[in-house]
């Protein structure tokens, strides 16, 4: 038996992981004939050896078969509603449905960046799982939900371990010369319907969807807590936008008062809420 170095016999054996032309022509014994591949008299000669191995078909079916069951249970943990809309709940479809993604991909798996997966996934979703297909009601505003998740908590790897709120007791006479801005890991986002029946219950045949638009504010306080959710009203997030670190408390309040009839002492009142639960900062 012919001998190669172990470099070469991996990076065929990757060409042939990734090709699956190649690799339908590899188990035909017809990849000598198959043109595009600029594959030398070497790399004919490992896929030649590869082909006579008795395990090397069932070897690449089941990296296909782990991967997109690795791929699966990683959707299911970090997008599970819009994968419940997608499957009907039938893991046999997530099953195929990875599969088909990841040799979309020519099976390039993302592995341990499962944030950056679900990312890409979503993407693939959108640009050719949605276009020929009938979507599911809502399925669109479900994975606007669950991909700003996915990207807040991506976000955290980013900040630095002192610009995160601490908790701390302020009292009136502080909060007046307080210059608040907003926490650093967080997103006000816009929602065409209200979701939160699925979000509270994480699963889409729960709960019935209500009518919006609502506008759903989403933060991670620190990296010991996971993300938290709340429904504010145009006027809360016209105070959450003005929260810039330029301008301390009083003047926020006078201002909002005076341009959008906003009352002063609810102002306060709101921006104090925010500081003590860590949506603002100081």
């Amino acid at each position: 038996m012919t001998t190669f170095a172990s470099k070469r016999v991996y990076d065929v054996w990757i060409q042939l992981i990734q090709d699956e032309e190649l690799y339908q022509a590899m188990l035909d014994g017809s990849h000598g004939q198959l043109e595009g591949r600029n594959l030398d008299a070497e790399a004919l000669a490992i896929l030649d050896q590869l082909r006579a191995e008795p395990g090397t078909q069932w070897n690449i079916e089941n990296l296909r078969y782990r991967s997109a069951d690795e791929c699966a249970a990683t959707l299911v943990s970090f997008m599970p509603r819009m994968i419940a809309l997608l499957t009907r709940g039938d893991r046999d479809w997530l099953q195929d449905l990875c599969f088909e993604y990841l040799a979309y991909y020519h099976w390039r798996a993302l592995g341990h960046m499962r944030l950056a997966e679900c990312e890409r996934f979503a993407g693939y979703v959108r640009s050719r799982i949605m276009k020929r297909r009938v979507a599911p009601p809502h399925l669109d505003d479900t994975i606007t939900f669950e991909l700003a998740v996915v990207r807040l908590i991506r976000s955290t790897m980013s900040i630095a371990a002192d610009a995160w709120p601490v908790r701390r007791l302020w009292t009136e006479a502080d909060l007046a010369t307080l210059r608040p801005r907003r926490s650093p890991v967080q997103i006000v986002l816009e929602l065409a319907v209200d979701l939160r029946p699925w979000i509270e219950s994480g699963d889409p045949t729960r709960g019935v969807v209500g009518q919006g638009p609502i506008d759903l504010l989403i933060d991670i306080p620190s990296l010991d807590e996971s993300h938290r959710i709340k429904t504010i009203s145009e006027g809360a997030r016209e105070v959450l936008e003005r929260c810039d670190g330029v301008r301390t408390v009083e003047q926020l309040a006078n201002e909002l008062e005076d341009e959008v009839g906003l009352p002063a002492p609810e102002v306060r009142r709101l921006v104090g809420t925010w500081l003590n639960d860590r949506i603002l900062t100081a």
